[in-house]
């Protein structure tokens, strides 16, 4: 089959895409990935053709005077939301553009749910689509939605279940008027006029199927998922293609105990020195040493002088995540999986997405203590929490069965024969 995968963010929307797309064209199938200039890294020698979309990416868009400007609104995620809504606003018409190129010549799309262009133009050409979670947005009553103004575990079964189609609303009002002006220019007449929001949730259950790429030893699978949803398992890259670690950290690994991992990722801050005071002074009053990145946050401004603390930029984390006591980060899925892959006690400092609902979830398995969140991030609240994160033995105990788990699991294989499924049957609305 010749497939397309559409899929915008940071490296952790990216990268399970191209995993999966690695073993889709390992099983003979063709796949090309439309994304930002700045992931073209991540699909070397995958065999998964880039398609480069135009406009500014995520990171350069955050970076940017108005991105910038609607961090400081992370205080309130609602409001954090419509303002990066608006900033994608522009680049809207070269994504539909590029979508609508990509897929030419595919015999279906796969894309997450949220992603209106790759939903828009599979309709358009009479494509189907597959739905790819690498974040479970699946409406169930098991757990709410994952999102960034739900801080909370649970909301109930009944709220639980209402949060999904709260969260699918509020994308729609959020990028309604832009979607507008935008769908009937590039896709015709048929698709002019603002569509009711009933139209719009309906649009997103639209689907061959489903491929959630997350480990049911992590997150179990949900009663009251629909059949065509399939639990794979994590997607793995397979194999050790990571280099070595720089002779800087070697010499910083070789020089005392294991050091603690932190790092934000793709998240943001507005102060980064301030930041990297509060996280390098609660270290020293922990007792532990940290290996420090930089990441989108900037960290290691100002504390980069400490004995006990090392700066790094972007490293394998398969490489480095064995030689490290725990891992303190802000609860992205992807690196989320990789600390409990190599068995580490998890500490998430959530800030905004699924952030907040990952911490819960290593927060229940008995992984690591409960989440801090980036915004209440002080020295005496994370120096208690890296205390318990080192010294709790229940914490590794837990953390250590769950990798082991992991390692009996092929979330690809399972992936690709669901994906194969799928594209012999018609779709179905859920």
């Amino acid at each position: 089959m010749r497939l397309t995968f559409v899929s915008f963010g940071s490296r952790g929307d990216i990268e399970p895409f191209v995993t999966l797309g690695r073993a889709l064209v390992q099983a003979g199938h063709q796949v090309r990935l439309l994304t930002h200039a700045e992931h073209l890294r991540l699909a070397e020698g995958s065999g998964v053709e880039v398609a480069v979309a135009r406009g500014r990416g995520v990171r350069e868009l955050m970076e940017s005077d108005e991105g910038r400007d609607a961090l400081r609104r992370t205080r309130n995620p609602l409001a954090l939301l419509r303002r990066i809504a608006d900033l994608f606003a522009p680049e809207l018409h070269l994504i539909y553009e590029d979508t609508l190129r990509a897929a030419d010549g595919a015999d279906a799309l796969l894309a997450f749910p949220a992603t209106f262009p790759a939903l828009d133009v599979a309709r358009h050409l009479g494509r189907p689509v597959v739905h790819v979670h690498h974040v479970p947005a699946v409406p169930t009553r098991s757990f709410p939605v994952p999102a960034p103004y739900i801080s909370a575990p649970t909301l109930t079964p009944l709220g639980n279940r209402a949060s999904y189609a709260l969260d699918a609303g509020v994308l729609w009002w959020l990028t309604r008027g832009a979607l507008t002006r935008v769908r009937g220019t590039v896709l015709g007449p048929r698709y002019a006029g603002a569509p009711r929001a009933r139209e719009a949730l309906a649009q997103r259950r639209r689907r061959a199927g489903a491929v959630v790429g997350v480990s049911p030893h992590v997150l179990p699978r949900p009663r009251d998922w629909p059949a065509d949803v399939v639990a794979c398992g994590y997607w793995w890259a397979g194999g050790k293609g990571w280099g070595p670690l720089p002779p800087a950290t070697e010499a910083f690994l070789a020089d005392g105990p294991p050091p603690v991992f932190v790092g934000l990722g793709s998240t943001p801050v507005p102060d980064a020195r301030a930041t990297t005071f509060e996280l390098t002074a609660a270290a020293r009053d922990a007792g532990v040493r940290l290996i420090l990145q930089r990441g989108w946050a900037g960290l290691g401004e100002g504390g980069g002088d400490d004995a006990g603390v090392h700066v790094i930029g972007d490293v394998a984390y398969d490489a480095l995540f064995p030689r490290v006591a725990a891992v303190a980060h802000h609860g992205g899925a992807g690196t989320t999986a990789l600390g409990l892959r190599h068995g580490r006690p998890t500490l998430c400092m959530p800030a905004m997405a699924d952030q907040f609902f990952w911490g819960h979830r290593v927060a229940a398995l008995g992984a690591g203590p409960a989440p801090l969140a980036v915004g209440r991030l002080r020295r005496g609240r994370l120096a208690s929490r890296l205390t318990a994160l080192v010294e709790t033995e229940r914490f590794r105990a837990r953390a250590s069965g769950i990798a082991d788990a992991l390692a009996g699991e092929d979330g690809c294989a399972v992936a690709v024969a669901a994906v194969e499924r799928f594209l012999s049957r018609p779709p179905r609305a859920e």
